[in-house]
């Protein structure tokens, strides 16, 4: 949920500084590649709640600001 709310933060800020947001979705193995680690790992993350995924299309896909926040947090 926390990220979540980072996500939606940084959103508002792009609003603002009017500049369009460039968050790409990223299916798990791009986003194991952008984050180098397993997918697994991506996996182990999203249950324990550190880390959050849409499943809506069947597909585990990533926000590249939520990878980055999970990197830097």
């Amino acid at each position: 949920m926390e990220y979540r709310l980072l996500e939606l933060l940084q959103e508002i800020k792009s609003l603002i500084s009017n500049k369009p947001a460039s968050d790409k979705w990223l299916d798990i193995g791009e986003a194991a590649k952008y984050c180098s680690v397993s997918r697994s790992t991506l996996r182990r993350h999203i249950l324990l709640g550190s880390l959050s995924a849409s499943k809506k299309t069947g597909k585990t896909l990533f926000k590249r600001s939520a990878l980055e926040n999970w990197l830097n947090g």
